[in-house]
């Protein structure tokens, strides 16, 4: 068992890295991970993973195909995740600006984190406009719960807690427990 492990292990990074580098964009700190699923990391930015990060979690439920998409979509785009964070299975990045995370976040199953609304609201502009672009910026040791979508220009403070299902349009403090849609301050952590 320990064999098949250690196989499936040096597959999936081989896997992961060949996607990765295949998909235009660079990649760096793909070697100081540990992967459980398959990163895709496509588009024409650049993604800067933090060392001792994980990606994937082979215990937690894979619907899907259980793929973490990291997507840097234009040339100045940059995703940059911070040291020893956790996500789980189905989570996706989209930038066209920034997403910038903190060090030793946990990342829910399904979360979505997009920096732009990637359509104008006007019915007249909706197909050929990107909306509003906005960076999105996540602090240290920030726990993001399962299903949670967070949306253009929103900050998340250190130590803040989303709770499952969420749909953060606005900054969340830091040390505060939010949830709801739109997301909402519950209660201080302090």
């Amino acid at each position: 068992m320990a064999l098949l492990s250690r196989i499936r292990g040096k597959w999936l990074k081989f896997a992961c890295s060949r996607t990765a580098r295949s998909r235009g964009g660079a990649v760096a700190g793909l070697n100081k991970v540990s992967l459980s699923v398959p990163i895709v990391a496509d588009g024409k930015g650049q993604v800067i993973l933090g060392a001792r990060s994980s990606f994937g979690c082979r215990d937690a439920p894979i619907c899907g195909n259980g793929h973490i998409r990291l997507q840097a979509r234009t040339a100045t785009a940059r995703i940059q995740i911070g040291e020893q964070c956790a996500f789980s299975n189905n989570v996706t990045l989209c930038a066209l600006n920034s997403i910038v995370m903190g060090n030793a976040c946990l990342i829910g199953e399904m979360v979505t984190i997009m920096d732009a609304d990637h359509h104008e609201l006007s019915p007249r502009d909706r197909w050929t406009g990107s909306g509003r672009i906005a960076p999105v910026v996540i602090g240290d040791n920030v726990w993001i719960g399962s299903r949670v979508i967070i949306l253009a220009g929103v900050t998340i403070g250190a130590n803040s807690v989303i709770g499952a299902g969420a749909v953060v349009t606005k900054s969340i403090p830091p040390d505060t427990v939010a949830a709801g849609n739109p997301a909402r301050p519950i209660r201080s952590l302090v």
